[in-house]
């Protein structure tokens, strides 16, 4: 079986996931702006600039097998991401500090989410396919890497929010078209039973 261990719920347990993560990514951003010192204005300002591999558009407002290729790439590149982050903050941070933790815990989550995504996208018959887009150039010093952690952190917590925000307003939708579907498999249930 293609889909070995992958349930038809996927795309359910994404949008759960997804609201689970967000709150997640905002306390680990405001982590990482405390650890690293950027609070003021000015490197906040740094921080919202865009990293090229996020989408630009709304994701979930695309077909749903386009809105988990979209979702496929990003959490692709933000695994990678999170684990140049986690391996910078290795050598800049004091062992056992918090925010390690919160990067791990981070990292663990996408992986789950990533996994979420790829069952869903088997169970509509779609090999996972991420475009490469090409890497920045590596950060050289300690204060680059710390933007850079910045930027894709910031991002993420965006693309979260948004993702979480957008898919909470189609799950009413679809939580009515299941319970139709059932009604009429119980309709019909009933009536051959007659």
């Amino acid at each position: 079986a293609p889909c070995r261990g992958c349930h038809r719920n996927s795309l359910d347990k994404i949008t759960a996931k997804t609201r689970q993560m967000e709150k997640e990514a905002k306390e680990l951003f405001k982590s990482y702006l405390t650890h690293q010192g950027l609070l003021t204005s000015e490197l906040r300002r740094l921080c919202n600039e865009a990293v090229q591999w996020f989408p630009t558009e709304n994701i979930t407002d695309q077909p749903k097998i386009v809105m988990l290729q979209e979702l496929y790439r990003t959490l692709v590149h933000m695994k990678d991401a999170l684990e140049n982050i986690r391996k910078q903050q290795q050598v800049l941070s004091t062992p056992g500090a918090a925010l390690l933790g919160k990067l791990e815990s981070t990292q663990w989550a996408v992986r789950g989410l990533l996994s979420n995504t790829v069952c869903a996208l088997c169970l509509k018959g779609i090999l996972p396919n991420s475009r490469h887009t090409p890497e920045r150039a590596a950060a050289t010093n300690a204060f680059q890497q710390k933007i850079e952690g910045c930027k894709v952190l910031g991002n993420y917590s965006k693309f979260l929010e948004k993702l979480a925000r957008d898919s909470g307003k189609k799950a009413p939708q679809a939580l009515r078209d299941q319970k139709k579907r059932r009604k009429g498999t119980k309709r019909v249930e009933d009536s051959s039973r007659s």
